[in-house]
């Protein structure tokens, strides 16, 4: 008698038929068009806007009354971001309730969990390709700054948008400075594990504002 083991193989096999008869191809896979940053940049848009993403491009000096209105918009009145965020965004105080994160969450965290509505992050760099942001956590913008809250605005460079991940971690030497938790972000958090209905917000922001600061 065959074991359970043998009879598996056996069915793959016969299902797999001539499939691995077919010769091999040396011929290389076709390399990915390189192109210009404004191409980059549009694609990096439409990719992000195709997954649900609000994209925003503003001028920096833009940023204060951006973040403003996106939060007017929806209704919300506190924000949480790392502390050099409440210098750009000084001329809200009167506006909007600050909560900062300093050097860790400590002390921040129940607040994170349960009241904060929104937080707003910068970022690394976006991959055009992708339509991806990669986000860099450390101590004073940790992960859970861009994955609790149900808003995320997150600031993203015009001119650290590259072509492909390929293209990013060659430019950039990652082979040599890798940090411990590197992010990529390409929308709001969606599912649709229970009973193949799409939903947001299931594991991360419903929301993702993206400013592309020219």
């Amino acid at each position: 008698m065959r074991s359970a083991k043998a009879t598996i193989l056996a069915r793959l096999k016969k299902h797999l038929g001539d499939a691995g008869k077919v010769p091999f191809s040396a011929e290389p896979a076709a390399v990915p068009q390189k192109l210009d940053r404004a191409q980059n940049v549009d694609r990096f848009i439409r990719l992000l806007r195709e997954n649900r993403a609000h994209v925003v491009p503003i001028k920096r000096d833009d940023i204060a009354r951006v973040v403003k209105n996106q939060l007017q918009q929806r209704g919300v009145g506190q924000l949480m971001g790392a502390g050099h965020w409440l210098v750009s965004l000084e001329e809200l105080e009167d506006e909007i309730a600050f909560s900062t994160f300093y050097s860790t969450i400590d002390g921040h965290k129940e607040a994170l969990f349960n009241s904060v509505p929104a937080a707003i992050t910068g970022s690394h760099c976006g991959i055009a390709s992708t339509g991806s942001i990669v986000l860099w956590p450390d101590a004073a913008e940790p992960r859970s700054l861009s994955l609790v809250p149900p808003l995320h605005i997150v600031v993203v460079e015009q001119n650290a948008i590259y072509n492909d991940f390929g293209d990013l971690i060659k430019s950039q030497c990652w082979s040599r400075q890798l940090p411990s938790n590197v992010v990529l972000i390409s929308g709001p958090s969606k599912t649709a594990d229970i009973q193949q209905t799409l939903a947001y917000g299931a594991h991360g922001p419903r929301e993702l504002v993206v400013l592309l600061v020219e």
